[in-house]
């Protein structure tokens, strides 16, 4: 591999609850008149997936609990919001009150702020989307419906969302859930250009894919899914 192509799938509509992802993948490409093909690459936006599943919680509906009525106090939120956001995590690591922030480990294990819980681009009124369930799982439904349809074998499936780094400034986009790609290039037992065996380098590729994928998904434009060739 010496050249990548990223390609940005414009006109994607705005998703809703039970939508059909995979239907709405294909005609998005006949639209942009791309025809997939073997060992492409789509990486999708956590959100559209979120929508989609009916992930997409009010925040009217949520009754704090005195734990988070407690913190949002100290960090000056909405009760409702620290209540999902303890509702959707498996252990909370930090609590930053200069920023107002929660670093929680979530049920599927990634560390970020808030549980990943987020209310941009949402419709309707105190409105915010919560992760995927199982976003492996739903990669794959993907996955099977867009090989059928364009017969082919050989497709990456992507979901990412835009998370922080410990120590670095902005954020980047990695991946929260994979199929038909592995998720990594374990370079162990290779030697580098200077003859040294390497040990223990392990690039995870598909929050590369992921990174790449973000410098188009322009947020004000509506580009939640990037074609990598």
């Amino acid at each position: 591999m010496n050249k990548l192509k990223f390609i940005p799938i414009i006109g994607i509509p705005e998703i809703k609850s039970q939508d059909n992802i995979p239907k709405i993948i294909n005609k998005g490409l006949l639209n942009n008149k791309i025809c997939l093909k073997d060992n492409d690459i789509l990486v999708l936006t956590q959100k559209i997936i979120s929508k989609s599943e009916n992930r997409i919680m009010n925040l009217d509906s949520v009754k704090p609990k005195s734990k988070a009525i407690k913190l949002s106090r100290e960090l000056k939120k909405d009760p409702k919001l620290i209540q999902l956001i303890i509702d959707e995590s498996k252990s909370i690591i930090k609590i930053d009150k200069n920023r107002g922030i929660i670093i929680t480990e979530t049920k599927l294990g990634h560390i970020c702020a808030n549980s990943g819980i987020d209310s941009s681009n949402i419709y309707g009124t105190n409105n915010v989307s919560l992760l995927p369930k199982d976003p492996d799982k739903s990669a794959k439904l993907i996955f099977n419906n867009l090989t059928q349809d364009h017969e082919i074998k050989n497709l990456g499936i992507i979901i990412s969302d835009t998370f922080g780094r410990p120590w670095r400034v902005g954020q980047t986009n990695i991946s929260i859930g994979s199929y038909g790609i592995n998720p990594f290039i374990d370079y162990q037992n290779n030697t580098d250009a200077f003859g040294r065996k390497l040990n223990t380098t392990k690039i995870c590729i598909v929050d590369e894919l992921s990174g790449g994928a973000e410098i188009l998904m322009e947020k004000a434009l509506k580009i939640p899914i990037v074609l990598i060739r």
